[in-house]
């Protein structure tokens, strides 16, 4: 009795594992020209197969509402390799299964060019969706100011108190793992920390020019102005004296 319940309860845990009216999921993969081909079949379903699902990592690759028990994915050979799942969508729970491609790793930066002012602190970062996962990352360029930080999918360089003599450049990150290495390459441009002021600076130069222009030319023009008053005041007088001259005649020939 005593064994025969111990029977039940190691099936009852199964199919709780499991999930009821759940099937066993085969994988498999196969190349087609340039293409690999991801398959994913379950052999048997109890509940109403709702539609499939393909992920790499956290990020969703296709989805459909076909009820078929075998659901593929194709994927270019040379991206290839990482950690691949498949899921069949149903009620009340979904079946997954985990598809790994083997290879080198596909190492990309996560920024390709990073622009910062020194005397600030950057990152600097690379990662890979790589199966196996990266065992070993290497940075160039590594210093003392210099603080390196990986996972098995992503590599960091935290540079501090940028230099702007020292810092600038184009900085490597290298993955390896039981496949092979591949790299991918950054480039950091550090500015001035006086760099944010040159709109500035050009802006009051502009207005110090212009100034300057009005100012030269209000004073030559002063001069010339000057001399055209004198001219209008002396006018009147030379006409004035004309008038006497002519008024003194007209008393001279009357006294004859």
């Amino acid at each position: 009795m005593a064994a025969a319940q111990l029977v039940v309860l190691g099936l009852v845990l199964l199919g709780v594992e499991r999930g009821f009216g759940a099937g066993n999921i085969s994988t498999s993969m196969l190349d087609v020209g340039s293409k690999t081909r991801l398959t994913c079949t379950l052999d048997s379903s109890d509940t109403a197969i709702l539609g499939h699902r393909w992920m790499k990592g956290d990020k969703v690759l296709q989805e459909d509402s076909e009820a078929d028990l075998t659901t593929q994915f194709e994927v270019d050979t040379l991206e290839s390799p990482g950690q691949y799942s498949c899921t069949f969508l149903s009620k009340p729970t979904d079946r997954t299964a985990s598809v790994n491609v083997k290879g080198p790793p596909k190492i990309k930066a996560v920024k390709k060019s990073e622009h910062a002012t020194e005397g600030e602190t950057v990152v600097l970062a690379c990662k890979s969706e790589s199966f196996p996962p990266v065992t070993q990352w290497v940075f160039n360029n590594v210093s003392k100011n210099k603080l390196v930080v990986s996972s098995e999918t992503k590599t960091e360089l935290h540079i501090q108190n940028l230099v702007l003599e020292a810092d600038p450049g184009v900085y490597a990150c290298n993955g390896t793992n039981t496949e092979g290495t591949d790299q991918a390459v950054i480039t950091l441009r550090v500015r001035n920390r006086l760099a944010a002021l040159w709109p500035f600076l050009g802006i009051v130069a502009e207005v110090l020019v212009l100034v300057t222009i009005i100012f030269i030319y209000e004073k030559r023009r002063k001069p010339d102005q000057v001399l055209d008053d004198e001219d209008m005041g002396s006018a009147p007088l030379k006409s004035s004296g004309n008038m006497n001259d002519k008024d003194k005649n007209v008393r001279q020939r009357n006294a004859n």
